[in-house]
């Protein structure tokens, strides 16, 4: 997976953005597509916060 944090000067449009106890993920068109669900955790612990993305991917035909 990848992580980009700089995100001045960036076309961010195409993305969906999706906000759960503070945690912003902005997520890419394409795991939209392959994806049937997308499970955000999010786990605080004293001043910092954590995060887990999981997915159930989409089953097409063979």
């Amino acid at each position: 997976m990848s992580v980009d944090t700089y995100l001045k000067r960036k076309n961010l449009s195409p993305y969906r953005s999706v906000e759960h106890e503070g945690v912003k993920v902005l997520v890419a068109p394409k795991l939209m597509q392959w994806a049937q669900a997308v499970h955000l955790d999010v786990k605080q612990f004293l001043v910092w916060k954590s995060f887990e993305v999981a997915t159930q991917h989409r089953h097409g035909p063979t």
